[in-house]
């Protein structure tokens, strides 16, 4: 039988149960140590995680990058610390795959790409909407040029974030970077590039912190780098979870809402709707991070998508600071 991946977690809050559950599905990897200072946060993650009570922990993350043989890590931690702990995993010549946000400022960004690139390993992001079907259909029909020009985009994100995470770490301006825009909502600001392959140029928003330290609601007016217009909302005052994305082109249009439940609406130039078949696939980025180890797969959330959002990010938090004055993207 080969020999498995061995893979450490840096970080073991809640994100990281699911992280345990789909890295032991893949057969070919396996979690051998755990990063955590909180023992209520290892307590947690023993009784959804069996067998992982047995493992090693390290209250300090460089302890186990020193003291373990590993073939990669994966990043959970409080966003701030994102850019200081990839780059110690890289630097000691380990994959990483890091939660969103990648990092918090473009310029970490571009150092992180470097230092993927010096070291030779795998850098990725669990972007999970670049495993769903709906969206890789999406990605590739635009691609394809079968709706057209792509002329406007827009992506609505609705979640009670203000109440659910009140009295984390999330809500605090120095360990999170910023708020809902830049947790949940870098999601959205990632997937309205990666379904329509552009780039935004240019943003102008608005945001509210009722109160808090943080952003809980914004919305982002966008151009993008072909002249398309664009809209995206990230409401964290919401009763519950809501998410919906459009895009027109010069032939056709796609509407995808999601509520508990996924629909995909598909229209030709005449509005007629069109035939759907979704491709085969059932990656994750976990299961996808392993085979790019393994030289088996590419990675599909590759550290470019990290760079563009936090600088659609940081352009949006630059103009709600000046009251919506329009900043181009960097």
């Amino acid at each position: 039988m080969a020999k498995k991946l061995r893979i450490g977690f840096i970080a073991a809050g809640g994100i990281s149960h699911g992280h345990w559950h789909r890295m032991h599905a893949t057969g070919k990897a396996e979690v051998v140590a755990l990063n955590d200072p909180s023992k209520a946060s290892l307590k947690r993650f023993y009784e959804r995680c069996p067998g992982s009570e047995k493992l090693p922990t390290y209250a300090d993350y460089r302890d186990m990058l020193k003291n373990e043989q590993l073939d990669g890590v994966i990043v959970q931690s409080p966003h701030y610390v994102h850019f200081e702990q990839s780059m110690a995993a890289l630097k000691a010549g380990l994959n990483v795959l890091s939660e969103k946000p990648m990092v918090c400022e473009i310029k970490h960004a571009k150092t992180l790409m470097a230092q993927a690139v010096a070291s030779k390993k795998i850098l990725m992001i669990s972007y999970q909407r670049h495993f769903d079907p709906a969206f890789r259909y999406i990605r590739e029909q635009i691609a394809k040029g079968v709706i057209g020009e792509v002329q406007y985009v827009q992506a609505i994100q609705g979640q009670e974030w203000l109440r659910a995470v009140k009295g984390t770490w999330r809500q605090i301006l120095a360990q999170s970077c910023g708020g809902q825009l830049n947790d949940s909502g870098s999601h959205l600001v990632d997937i309205v590039m990666w379904i329509s392959g552009m780039k935004v140029t240019e943003v102008a928003a608005y945001s509210v912190n009722y109160g808090t330290e943080v952003d809980i609601n914004s919305t982002l007016a966008m151009k993008f780098e072909n002249g398309a217009l664009g809209s995206l909302s990230v409401i964290g005052n919401a009763p519950s979870w809501y998410e919906d994305h459009t895009i027109v082109g010069s032939k056709g249009a796609f509407y995808l809402r999601q509520d508990g439940k996924e629909e995909l609406i598909q229209q030709n130039a005449t509005g007629k709707k069109v035939k759907i078949k979704f491709p085969k696939y059932n990656k994750n980025p976990d299961l996808n991070f392993v085979e790019s180890i393994l030289g088996k797969d590419v990675p599909q959330t590759p550290p470019e998508c990290g760079l563009r959002t936090i600088e659609v990010t940081e352009a949006a938090w630059k103009s709600a600071a000046a009251g919506g004055k329009p900043f181009k993207v960097k």
